[in-house]
């Protein structure tokens, strides 16, 4: 049970197919395609520093953690292959 006080007393329970996701918003659309590009992690990377790199703006890190499943963001390992959707693909996703 969440109390009223924790952060997590505003998200949402969302249910899929495959699994139940407590969270504030639905997932993006991450099917392969094939302008999708790659990225191998190196030291100092950072999702935000990445999504300003690949994306233009560091606001859409949450999109490349969706992207990779990566749940804890601040934890990049080194050697990892990201994969990037590309710009078009992410406003696409973003105006639906």
């Amino acid at each position: 049970m969440i109390g009223r006080r924790s952060r997590y007393a505003a998200a949402v329970l969302y249910t899929g197919q495959e699994e139940t996701l407590l969270g504030a918003r639905d997932r993006v659309d991450t099917t392969p395609r094939p302008d999708d590009r790659f990225h191998t992690v190196v030291a100092g990377d950072r999702v935000d520093l990445l999504a300003a790199r690949y994306l233009g703006q560091a606001e859409l890190w949450w999109v490349l953690c969706d992207y990779n499943d990566i749940f804890f963001p601040l934890e990049l390992e080194l050697g990892a292959v990201l994969r990037i959707p590309s710009m078009e693909h992410v406003n696409m996703r973003l105006i639906e």
